[in-house]
């Protein structure tokens, strides 16, 4: 990977993830500039969750550079990390099951101005309609994919500057995995920055525009995703051709 960029919003040189004495992530690089939306596709066990909770400050790291809008990142706590405009959807979801749709919706804008509070509410009911309909039930009753929009939402509500996701199709019906990717591609044409972790190498390849490959932690591809789709080795491994 070359020097930085102006347009790069996250910057990440030799990244290595540790849990313990194991080390998942093998000092990789990955870039996302500003209006990109980057994949990084793989198998299970890869490396793939590893990295962006490396990225967020979750996992025992080392690293020569995390870099955000051009400021240092990589020591700081996670809540620092996400207040300077990362916004992370983690696999799992993590919804506080007691609460209803608008309550953990507005979890995600607590700190700001009620005006701003609900302007924001507004915008995710727009993107997401199913969770405007369901906006008083209460979280554990939503089904798996209206669970991913709320958590999806819910970063949201804090005006991210960029986005990390992992594995947002996991666990969901091909038809409410057509909604969160749909919702994403709006994101993504509406200028958001994206860096999505997925098992579901075809949906991730389609929705962004470069991608980087992960195995055993790590990076073996990497390129824009047109090409990466067309090459015969990812074909094989991953697209059933």
């Amino acid at each position: 990977m070359t020097g930085s960029s102006a347009q790069d919003m996250l910057v990440v040189r030799g990244l290595r993830v540790f849990y313990r004495s194991a080390e998942a992530v093998h000092g990789i690089d990955l870039r996302v500039q500003a209006g990109e939306a980057v994949a990084v596709v793989g198998s299970n066990g890869a490396g793939k969750t590893s990295t962006l909770r490396g990225i967020m400050g979750l996992a025992q790291i080392s690293a020569d550079e995390i870099t955000f809008q051009g400021e240092d990142v990589k020591r700081r706590p996670t809540f620092r990390i996400s207040r300077a405009g990362m916004g992370f959807v983690p696999e799992g979801r993590e919804l506080f099951p007691g609460l209803n749709v608008s309550e953990e919706l507005l979890l995600g804008a607590r700190l700001l101005p009620r005006a701003q509070r609900q302007q924001r509410l507004e915008l995710v009911f727009t993107l997401f309609p199913r969770l405007a309909e369901r906006r008083q039930q209460v979280c554990r009753t939503l089904s798996g994919g209206e669970q991913q929009m709320l958590a999806l939402g819910r970063v949201l509500m804090t005006g991210p500057r960029l986005l990390l996701l992992d594995e947002p199709s996991l666990g969901l019906a091909p038809l409410l995995q057509d909604a969160v990717f749909d919702a994403l591609r709006q994101l993504r044409d509406e200028g958001m920055p994206l860096l999505l972790v997925e098992q579901n190498v075809h949906r991730a390849l389609n929705l962004c525009t470069r991608a980087y490959v992960l195995e055993l932690g790590h990076i073996t591809r990497e390129g824009p995703a047109a090409e990466l789709r067309q090459d015969p080795e990812i074909q094989r491994a991953y697209l059933g051709a």
